[in-house]
């Protein structure tokens, strides 16, 4: 084979597999990798944020908030699929370095909606106010309350059961 034809097939190989993409490969622009989605407003990172609709027809908030700033703010409301949610906490101070986790062994905090309308799969806005910072609204996925899903370990609340027949 040529030095040319060896050249031809080395150029027209990388181009057809992608692997000339570099920067810009789509592997590399993907962002949501978990079921959970991010944000941020100021210093305030809300990580894996997500719905899960239980068995009982509940919107459950799932996520963690972060604040990395020394100027301590607040959560003052929540609202789940434009519903304001029925939200409590042991505290709403969102201090430097001290989660507000919603759901889980470490849950301080817990935010629902008494009837999600909207099926597992499909996505809803989740609204989270501040004292100081920004609004912020997630496209949030909404998941089946089934497998890791199906008992919840909710702040003030006892698990979520899902009920069955013997």
């Amino acid at each position: 084979m040529s030095f040319k034809k060896v050249i031809a097939t080395i150029a027209i190989a990388t181009t057809v597999t992608g692997c000339a993409s570099g920067q810009m490969a789509q592997t590399r622009l993907i962002k949501q990798v978990t079921d959970g989605v991010e944000a941020q407003s100021d210093e305030i990172r809300l990580r894996n944020v997500k719905v899960i609709k239980s068995s009982t027809g509940e919107g459950i908030l799932i996520g963690t908030l972060v604040n990395w700033s020394d100027k301590t703010d607040a959560i003052t409301s929540v609202s789940i699929n434009n519903l304001p949610a029925i939200y409590t906490a042991k505290t709403s101070e969102l201090l430097r370095n001290k989660p507000i986790t919603f759901v889980g062994q470490v849950a301080n905090a817990d935010a629902f909606i008494e009837n999600l309308d909207k099926t597992p799969g499909y996505r809803v806005p989740v609204t989270f106010t501040f004292a100081n910072a920004a609004p912020v609204t997630l496209d949030t996925l909404v998941v089946n309350g089934d497998g890791i899903y199906e008992n919840l370990e909710r702040y003030g609340k006892a698990a979520t059961l899902v009920e069955t027949n013997p």
